[in-house]
């Protein structure tokens, strides 16, 4: 009898395990669902900046990286100097001197 009792012990936990795996697997499929949706991703971006912290603490260097990223791609443009070559035909030569091409820039 006591065969029995570990038997549906078994049973129960093999179960439960499948329901919790299924119900799991559902939750993952409907959800990735919703995000299709018209409006399924407004939000998230505040999820990631609560977790961006954790990649503070454990990759440093990985985080001033984006940091560094972030900064190039809002900065502006660079300015020209009197030293820039803007004349809108320019003769390329080879070290030797010899010319090798001619550039036409082009016009902006």
């Amino acid at each position: 009898m006591g065969d029995h009792v570990g038997m549906g012990e078994l049973v129960t936990t093999l179960v439960g395990g499948a329901v919790i795996l299924i119900g799991t697997g559902a939750a993952i499929y409907f959800y990735q669902r919703s995000l299709d949706k018209p409006g399924g991703r407004e939000g998230l971006g505040a999820t990631g900046d609560m977790f961006g912290v954790l990649t503070e603490i454990f990759n440093p260097g990985q985080a001033r990286a984006r940091d560094a990223l972030k900064e190039l791609e809002h900065s502006g443009p660079v300015t020209p100097t009197p030293e820039d070559d803007d004349r809108p035909v320019r003769l390329v030569t080879n070290p030797d001197g010899t010319p090798r091409a001619v550039r036409i820039r082009k016009a902006r």
